[in-house]
């Protein structure tokens, strides 16, 4: 190569440099330039100059810095969609394309969890929710544990005692040591008491209480131990667990009207005294 051809090389390759410099300022600029509008307060100016450069980006593979920045302006656009503009259908649109553009990364879970939110929240769709969750449940990432409770609630709230009971448990095989948990075997014991299992419902609460967890949960299994032996007529024994249960609960007028309810209960329930006349009219 002559000495001029190899000066003209690198001025081109200088030239390329400068380019990808500037547009990588350029875009950069246009990210904060939507962001200063949605921080105005003009929501709907923000989005459109996020898609305005969304489109400029394309969907090709880019340098790692105009990767983030394109992973950003997505997130933006969804997120305005979703939490200022009420355009659900628009957030789940930019929110599967990060998926789309970031699988298997941090990214994408973070997308999935926030679909998953909003199918719940918004559209009532539980089952397409647990569609979400639990791919991040599957994963390696950190917040794993609290997507797959998240999917055990789920399993509760539709009434799918069984299926939540199996989702708890991988929780407390996968993680024995997660706090989270003892929030799973607390669903498992709340899973049997709503199917009216009641033996197997004391059991699962105990079980929690034995593994001494956090006061406040161990208050909780307390109060469902309590529910259960007053419905049941045991009225001494739910009056014990109550007041062993009141320190810690997070509602403790909850639980004093609770044990004031069993007092009358057990008051009317005891026989009448031959001769007690304010037995006879109760």
């Amino acid at each position: 190569m002559s000495w001029r051809s190899s000066r003209t090389a690198r001025a081109l390759a200088l030239a390329a440099g400068l380019a990808l410099s500037f547009g990588c300022g350029s875009t950069s600029r246009r990210l904060d330039e939507a962001t200063a509008l949605r921080h105005a307060g003009n929501p709907k100016g923000a989005l459109e100059s996020y898609r305005a450069l969304l489109a400029d980006m394309g969907e090709a593979p880019l340098a790692a810095a105009d990767a983030q920045i394109r992973w950003k302006a997505l997130k933006a656009a969804a997120d305005v969609s979703y939490l200022e503009l009420g355009d659900y259908t628009g957030a789940l649109s930019y929110y599967r394309r990060i998926i789309s553009l970031y699988p298997g990364g941090q990214e994408a879970r973070e997308a999935r969890a926030l679909i998953g939110d909003i199918y719940r929240e918004r559209f009532r769709d539980p089952l397409a929710a647990i569609a979400q969750w639990a791919d991040v449940a599957a994963s390696d990432a950190p917040e794993a544990p609290r997507y797959q409770l998240e999917v055990a609630r789920a399993y509760l709230d539709l009434e799918n005692f069984e299926q939540a009971r199996t989702e708890a448990r991988v929780v407390r095989e996968r993680w024995p040591d997660h706090e989270l948990a003892d929030e799973a075997q607390l669903l498992t014991g709340q899973a049997w008491a709503l199917e009216k299992r009641d033996d197997e419902a004391l059991r699962a609460f105990q079980a929690l209480v034995d593994r001494r967890p956090r006061p406040e949960l161990s208050a909780r299994a307390l109060e469902a131990q309590a529910h259960i032996h007053a419905q049941a007529g045991r009225f001494d024994r739910a009056l014990e667990l109550y007041a062993l249960a009141l320190p810690n609960h997070p509602n403790r007028d909850a639980i004093r009207t609770n044990i004031e309810a069993v007092r009358q209960r057990r008051e009317k329930a005891r026989p009448a005294e031959p001769g007690d006349r304010a037995a006879a009219f109760r």
